[in-house]
């Protein structure tokens, strides 16, 4: 008789502690269910949102994953997506794929790495052998293939090389470089460095990174006959292209001004980078290659606070391709 106690008790004890975690589950899933519907960060409801989310993904990794689509909502859980992702990828892809596409694209920006990508190429590699593996007959290869897309451009400093080693040195040096690459890599640019494979005497292009709208490419190539094309690239604000590769030509007269303005900046010795002291605007990196030698600057709004013999001649040139290009800019 003892024993059968015994043998009850421990029978009811897995019970309870799963109607333990599934009472947890409801309690966080309602108010986290509550904080979304009022969308009042400083509400009642949304005070406990972070623990809220935490036991979530706690529950998840414990093995029910029936609250994946709530979490899916909060597009800043990088390390749980890519470690779920890893973990069980046909799952998560498959509510993934559930979801609009809209959606489907935040969540891969989520996993993507907030702002400029993930951390290591160690984490990097793994999704992207993941995504890559994906067979074509999957259900969800269009939500493969939107994440893949999405963490390769985010992450496209770990695969292509634009600038040389040290280019920039200052504390903001690693997130310049994984920056910029990104949005070169969106507009589907090459790297200029190293220098083979540039046929052209000369190549000068200018990516213009405005603050809330998709970046913009011109490039400027000079055959050895002397001949100037521009192409440009733009971007709109959900990274996709609008315009690709459209060339026009340039007159000798707005080349000549063109290499003459950036004598006049001393485009070849003048700083790689000055210090930023403004917020938002536009980045302006013009990078050349001439005579086997390759160079970039980067101004953050040349000339607007900078009125010196060198800014305004630099900010000039790169109006001057805008101009040829046919492109109007908003902004500085």
């Amino acid at each position: 008789m003892k024993f059968a106690s015994i043998l009850a008790l421990l029978i009811a004890i897995p019970s309870f502690a799963d109607s333990s975690v599934n009472a947890k589950r409801d309690s966080a899933l309602e108010a986290i269910n509550s904080c979304v519907k009022r969308n009042e960060v400083a509400s009642r409801e949304c005070r406990k949102l972070n623990e809220n989310i935490a036991t979530l993904v706690e529950i998840y990794n414990r093995g029910d994953k029936s609250v994946l689509p709530t979490l899916f909502r909060f597009t800043y859980l990088t390390d749980f997506y890519g470690s779920a992702l890893l973990h069980d990828p046909n799952y998560f892809l498959s509510a993934l794929n559930k979801l609009p596409e809209k959606d489907q694209r935040a969540v891969a920006a989520g996993m993507a790495g907030p702002s400029v990508g993930l951390r290591s190429q160690q984490s990097f590699e793994a999704i992207r052998t993941v995504l890559s593996g994906v067979p074509d007959a999957a259900p969800y290869k269009g939500t493969s293939q939107i994440c893949l897309k999405t963490l390769e451009r985010m992450n496209a400093a770990f695969f292509s090389t634009y600038f040389p080693p040290r280019t920039f040195v200052s504390a903001a040096a690693d997130f310049q470089v994984r920056w910029y690459s990104s949005e070169m890599y969106a507009l589907g640019e090459e790297s200029l460095w190293p220098l083979a494979g540039h046929g052209a005497e000369s190549t000068y292009r200018l990516t213009y990174i405005p603050g809330f709208s998709g970046p913009t490419s011109i490039t400027l190539s000079l055959a050895p006959d002397g001949e100037g094309i521009v192409a440009i690239k733009t971007l709109d604000a959900d990274r996709e292209i609008t315009r690709t590769n459209e060339t026009v030509r340039a007159s000798r007269d707005q080349l000549d001004r063109f290499v003459s303005l950036l004598d006049q900046a001393h485009y070849w010795t003048t700083p790689t980078e000055l210090e930023r002291t403004g917020l938002d605007g536009a980045e302006w990196i013009l990078e050349a290659v001439r005579n086997s030698r390759y160079r970039v600057v980067v101004r953050w709004c040349p000339d607007i606070e900078r009125k010196s013999r060198e800014e305004i001649p630099f900010a000039e040139a790169c109006r001057l391709l805008f101009e040829i290009a046919g492109y109007k800019r908003t902004g500085c």
